[in-house]
C-alpha cells in the first residue's frame, strides 16, 4: 500500500511510525510532517485543510489510504471531499466531526443516548451565558466547567471553583474573543469530581473496538497546576481499572453511542476519543461519565497507546473501512508506556521557535524508548523548534515505574533552549497500585 497521513504533530509521527511496521505498507508521505516525521516519511509542504491541493496530490502518488490525524481538516470536510472523489480515507465525514467540531451538539447527542454526562447549559450571547452561569452556581456548589464550542486546540475548557471565576471565563470567550469564533457559544456545565481517563475507539458505524485505555495530563506544571494545554503527558493501561469499571465503559459510553450514530443516521467510520471522569472510583458506585468527545486519536495519548498494540496497525485500519472491525481482535504488548512531552518555555501561550535542539542520537539508544516529534523543523540539517510542544519521549517497560524511569531517561539527554515538561508523569498511575 501507499499511504498518505495528514497533520504535522507527535499524534501523526506516532501513526507514520506505526503503520511503517505493516508488511503491506510500500511508500509513505506526510502532509506537511516535522523533523521528525521526515526520517520515516517523506514530507511534503500541502495543508491538510486544503481538501483539493491533497487530493491533488494524493493522485499524483496514486496513493492508497489517506490516513487524517489533526481535527482540523476533519472539521472542515477533507475526508468529505477525497471520499466523493473515490479516495479511501481513515476519518469521519464532516458530518461526523461535529461531535468534535461542537460542544454543544456532542452533549445534545450524549444527553438524547443516555450517556451519562455532567448537567449543562447552552449560551448563544453573553447575556445567556452570565445567566447560564448564576442558574448553574444555584444548583451546584461544587464549581463550574466553562466550555468554547467549537475547536480550541484542545485549550478552550476552563475549571472554576466558583461563579465570579465562570462568569470572567464566559466574558472572556463570549466578548474577549480569546478562542475566537470558538466561543461564538459555550456551554457552562457543572463540575465533576474524580479520575480523569481516556479510552479510544476503532468504530465501523456496526462495531466498536477499543485500544488500551490511558491517562493524560492536561495542565501545564506539576501537580496539575497552571493552564490548560493540548497534553504534557500520558500513560497507558491506567492501574484502577476494574473488570466492573470496563463493563460500564463498555455497555454506557461505547455501546450507546454506536447506537446512537446509528438511530441518528450519521454513522461513524474512524477512530472516537472519549474523554472520560470516573466519579468514586475503587467503589462499588463507580461510575464513567464522558467529558468531551474527540474524532480522532488523542495527542499525547496515541504516543502511549500506538507503542502497546500488537496487532498489525494496518489490518485494524483496512477492517475499519471494510466494515469489518467486528471481526477484530486487538493485541497489546505487556506492561506500561509513559510519553514525557518535552515543550517550549510558555507554551500553552507565547514561546519562541527555532532553538537547536541536541541529544537526540542519545536518547533514542535508551532501551525501549522512542522518540515522536511534535514541534520541529529540519533547517541546515539540524533539528529545531517548531512549536509548543516539541516532542514526546515514550518509555515502555513490564512495570509502570520502569517505563517512567526510561522515558525521564531519554528526555533528560534531549536538550534546547527554554525547554519545560512537568516532572510527574505517571505518578498517579503508580499511586493506584
Amino acid at each position: 500500500m501507499k499511504i498518505v497521513v495528514l497533520g504535522s504533530g507527535g499524534r501523526e509521527h506516532a501513526l507514520v511510525w506505526k503503520l511503517r511496521q505493516s508488511p503491506v505498507v510500500r511508500e509513505m508521505w506526510c502532509l506537511p510532517g516535522n523533523g521528525g516525521i521526515a526520517q520515516c516519511a517523506e514530507c511534503v509542504p500541502v495543508q491538510p485543510t486544503d481538501a483539493e491541493a491533497v487530493y491533488a496530490f494524493v493522485r499524483s502518488r496514486a496513493a492508497d489510504l489517506v490516513v487524517i490525524g489533526p481535527e482540523q481538516p476533519l472539521v472542515a470536510g477533507v475526508a468529505d471531499f477525497l471520499r466523493e472523489h473515490g479516495v479511501p480515507v481513515f476519518g469521519p465525514i464532516r458530518a461526523q466531526a461535529r461531535l468534535e467540531g461542537s460542544k454543544v451538539f456532542a452533549k445534545e447527542f450524549m444527553q438524547r443516548h443516555g450517556m451519562p454526562t455532567a448537567e449543562f447549559r447552552a449560551a448563544s450571547s453573553p447575556a445567556e451565558g452570565m445567566d447560564a452561569v448564576r442558574d448553574m452556581a444555584r444548583r451546584f456548589s461544587e464549581g463550574l466547567v466553562v466550555k468554547a464550542d467549537g475547536l480550541a486546540a484542545g485549550k478552550g475548557v476552563v475549571v472554576c471553583d466558583d461563579e465570579a471565576q465562570a462568569a470572567d471565563a464566559v466574558a472572556a470567550m463570549m466578548q474577549r474573543r480569546s478562542f475566537g469564533v470558538a466561543g461564538d457559544r459555550v456551554l457552562v456545565e457543572r463540575r465533576l469530581s474524580g479520575v480523569e481517563m481516556s479510552v479510544i475507539a476503532f468504530c465501523d458505524g456496526k462495531s466498536i473496538v477499543p485500544l488500551t485505555h490511558s491517562q493524560d495530563h492536561k495542565r501545564a506544571f506539576d501537580g496539575d497546576a497552571g493552564p490548560n494545554t493540548g497534553g504534557m503527558g500520558a500513560f497507558s493501561p491506567v492501574p484502577f481499572v476494574s473488570a466492573r469499571l470496563e463493563h460500564r465503559i463498555r455497555a454506557e459510553v461505547l455501546d450507546r453511542f454506536v447506537q446512537g450514530v446509528r438511530s441518528d443516521g450519521i454513522g461513524y467510520t474512524g477512530v472516537m476519543y472519549f474523554g472520560l471522569m470516573i466519579v468514586d472510583a475503587g467503589t462499588e458506585r463507580e461510575r464513567p461519565y464522558v467529558l468531551e468527545f474527540n474524532c480522532r486519536f488523542g495527542d499525547p495519548e496515541t504516543q502511549a497507546i500506538l507503542p502497546l498494540l500488537e496487532t498489525d496497525f494496518c489490518d485494524v485500519v483496512q477492517a475499519t473501512l471494510g466494515g469489518t472491525l467486528g471481526r477484530m481482535h486487538l493485541s497489546f504488548r505487556k506492561g506500561s508506556a509513559v510519553c514525557v512531552v518535552l515543550a517550549s518555555q510558555g507554551y500553552p501561550g507565547a514561546y519562541d521557535t527555532g532553538c537547536v535542539v541536541t541529544g537526540l542520537e542519545e536518547a533514542a539508544r535508551v532501551e525501549d524508548v522512542t522518540v515522536f516529534h511534535a514541534g520541529t523543523a529540519l533547517r541546515d540539517g539540524r533539528i529545531v523548534t517548531a512549536g509548543g510542544r516539541v516532542f514526546g519521549v515514550t518509555g515502555m517497560a513490564d512495570s509502570l515505574q520502569t517505563a517512567i524511569d526510561r522515558a525521564y531517561r531519554a528526555a533528560q539527554m534531549i536538550r534546547y533552549e527554554n525547554r519545560m515538561y512537568r516532572k510527574d508523569i505517571g505518578h498517579k498511575g503508580l499511586a493506584a497500585l
